[in-house]
């Protein structure tokens, strides 16, 4: 067995990888398309993530990556995308969508292509396939010039570009090998560079050197490679594609024919997204794609995914899009990866029973040595009495059962317990403890009761309210009416850019109607999470001052000493934590290093801290885990005030709006497991579900469901009219 391979750095914030490797490992070698390391360990700066693992995604199967906030997935991501994991094949085509978003980007550099638009840009984002036509079209210019010397120099500098490419590629395998392999990689190195050496002499001499004879021929033969490549590669379909996924994305053709640059983020997101669908790749990482997509492309996606053959990894807080996805799931926790072959919802329920049954093989357990050391007491007694020999020698042998040959009765199949086949080696005892069940810690979220409005009324009202956005022929939205009473709830739906923000807006006052009425209590004051929430606690003002660095505790109390509030830090400190941002996470940890879902939990513990009788949340769900996002259900859905939300995790809005309880919103929860120990109780009266679209506000009478069934009626249809085109 060869010493463990790793990269590394000196930069607290590069990643850095170890696997256990063996020459006779089929990981190290070319020819397979499954990844199979062990002894895998992921560490960022001195923070080890990922503790001696066992990496395995076996070809072609969609796996969902589980995990809390900050426990690494995202790392191990990058890390695999990168080939910074020892053992990784280089012929394996690892494409993570981060990667994608980095050339995404590109676009807005200076110097970038203004005039692309959308359908080119995500054609483009194929790297493979580009370099691919770039050849072909040299090579063509290669066999149709009348001059060979300008064929031979075409050849050489194509040559002189591959051998560089092999180099790289020589160096990246020589650095992750050891032992023998690793001589024979390092020899490859040598012979790479000076294979590079004598190309580019090769180059540098083509003015003055005999032209090749059989140039004309090589330069065929290259081309023909790359039309191979390029059949491969489905080129002559790639717009076509790109197209048909733009359109599941929701791209009209005027947005696809118009310009990238004029994009907004969310909708370069999905440009995003959509490159890294279209790319051939054999394993594809997909970190949080759902962001930024409305239910309509979400369910568009849910099937796109499951017809992929490739292997795939995704990584979701939405729980309804991973359980519809994926087949098998990888559960990351106290820095080890775990395989379950289901979905995370099976995976919960089956957590759930196996809690039960080890809690009551434990307590039947205990049970039977009680009695055991009773009859032991009462036989000791009995034959000093009596003074019976069998009695002493059946003391003996119960006192042995205990010391010796206590624990598990049964293996870890559920099958009668074996000494020869189930605890081989060397062992303290003959018998192993029954397991104890993994529980992580729980994550509870308290959001206190407001003060009740001393007067009665309704929290606000909308009467046939219309807004127009300032010298546009038509009103962007007309005619809307609803009403938010005190303790009320209710529910916006709909695509993106229909006007749900819009409606958040005109509730907050900072958008006035162009007709209409709206009436708030007079005593309301409003919790608004917006969509930008994170992003302003990442701006300017949150950076490092010269005078002090700003955490997530600081900017809590100066977000209040600003509105002339007196906050003691240790009521600052219990709200945080009862958000997860405990200890040195709250007072040392720098805002600019917390993650997405963190930032998400400091926005939402500044509108809650003094508790509002309304609260608005605009996509609070992007960015934070589903443990997170159950435990904010919880309080919500307990909380006595009025809600209004607007979203797109259709689990969320059953939960909070609807009312259903946290283990039936689940659908593969098992009704018949009554071991769950969730605390779901009973909420504020069901709410309503709003579709916003085309201007008007619908009521959904059966909530989210009827809303899910009109979006796939709608994607059913379009699916009919892309195919008759």
């Amino acid at each position: 067995m060869a010493p463990k391979v790793k990269t590394t750095s000196q930069n607290p914030n590069v990643i850095t990888a170890v696997s256990q490797q063996s020459r006779f490992h089929t990981e190290t070698l070319d020819t397979s398309r499954e990844i199979d390391l062990k002894g895998v360990t992921v560490s960022i700066g001195e923070r080890e993530l990922i503790s001696s693992s066992h990496l395995r995604l076996k070809d072609g199967i969609r796996y969902g990556l589980v995990g809390r906030n900050g426990s690494g997935k995202s790392t191990l991501m990058t890390a695999m995308a990168d080939k910074l994991i020892p053992g990784l094949s280089p012929s394996t085509r690892i494409l993570l969508l981060s990667q994608v978003e980095d050339s995404a980007r590109a676009t807005d550099q200076p110097g970038g292509d203004s005039a692309t638009n959308v359908l080119e840009h995500v054609v483009k984002g194929d790297k493979e396939r580009q370099a691919a036509i770039v050849q072909f079209e040299v090579l063509t210019k290669a066999v149709e010039t009348t001059s060979l010397r300008e064929t031979q120099r075409i050849v050489y500098e194509l040559r002189r570009e591959k051998r560089r490419w092999e180099l790289q590629e020589a160096r990246k395998v020589a650095s992750r090998r050891s032992g023998a392999r690793g001589k024979d990689a390092r020899l490859e190195e040598i012979k790479a560079e000076e294979n590079l050496k004598q190309a580019e002499i090769l180059l540098e001499g083509v003015g003055t050197a005999e032209i090749d004879p059989d140039i004309m021929n090589q330069a065929l033969e290259m081309l023909q490679d790359v039309q191979v490549t390029l059949d491969l590669l489905e080129t002559s379909s790639t717009e076509a594609r790109a197209a048909s996924i733009l359109y599941g994305l929701g791209f009209t053709q005027d947005m696809m024919d118009g310009p990238y640059t004029s994009l907004s983020g969310g909708w370069r997101s999905r440009c995003s997204l959509a490159t890294s669908l279209l790319v051939h790749s054999d394993v594809l990482l997909l970190d949080e794609p759902s962001n930024f997509l409305d239910l309509e492309a979400v369910i568009w996606l849910e099937g796109f995914l499951s017809s992929q053959s490739r292997t795939l990894v995704l990584v979701s807080h939405d729980q309804e899009f991973l359980n519809n996805v994926v087949e098998e799931t990888i559960i990351l926790r106290n820095k080890t990866l775990e395989y379950f072959e289901g979905t995370p919802a099976a995976f919960e329920v089956n957590e759930r029973k196996k809690r039960k049954q080890l809690a009551g093989a434990q307590e039947a357990l205990d049970k039977k040595r009680e009695h055991i050391e009773k009859s032991i007491q009462q036989g000791i007694a009995s034959a000093k009495k009596t003074g019976d020999d069998n009695r002493q020698r059946m003391v003996k042998t119960r006192q042995k059962k205990l010391d010796e040959r206590w624990g598990a009765e049964t293996s870890a199949k559920g099958t009668r317990f074996k000494l020869n086949r189930d605890l081989e080696g060397y062992h303290l005892t003959s018998r192993a403890e029954i397991e104890k069940a993994v529980i992580e810690p729980k994550i509870k979220i308290n959001i206190e009761s407001p003060e009740k409005l001393r007067t009665l009324g309704d929290l606000v009202h909308f009467d046939a309210v219309e807004y127009r956005f300032p010298k546009a022929k038509k009103p962007f939205l007309e005619g809307i009416t609803f009403t938010v009473n005190q303790g009320g709830r209710c529910a916006f739906v709909g695509a993106n850019g229909q006007g749900k923000s819009t409606l958040a807006k005109l509730i907050m006052g900072t958008l006035k109607p162009t007709k209409g009425t709206i009436t708030r209590h007079p005593l309301l004051k409003i919790g608004y999470f917006s969509q930008h929430s994170v992003e302003e606690l990442s701006g300017p003002q949150t950076q490092s001052t010269l005078d002090k660095q700003v955490t997530a505790l600081s900017y809590f109390l100066d977000h209040f000493g600003a509105k002339g509030e007196t906050v003691v830090e240790q009521d600052a400190r219990k709200c945080l934590g009862s958000f997860g941002l405990q200890g040195k996470i709250a007072s040392d940890t720098p805002l600019s290093q917390l993650s997405g879902g963190q930032k998400v939990r400091l926005a939402i513990a500044l509108i809650v801290f003094i508790p509002p009788p309304l609260l608005l949340l605009d996509e609070v769900t992007t960015h934070v885990d589903f443990p997170t996002i159950q435990a904010l259900a919880q309080a919500l859905k307990t909380f006595p005030g009025g809600i209004i939300i607007i979203t797109h995790d259709r689990w969320f809005s059953r939960v909070v709006i609807e009312g259903e309880s946290l283990k039936h919103a689940n659908p593969e929860n098992d009704a018949s497991d009554e071991s769950s120990s969730e605390e779901d109780e009973d909420g504020a009266p069901p709410g309503k579900t709003y579709r916003v679209g085309g201007g008007k506000l619908k009521l959904m009478e059966k909530g989210m469901t009827q809303y899910v069934a009109l979006v796939e009626r709608k994607l059913a249809k379009k699916k009919k009219e892309e195919a008759k085109t």
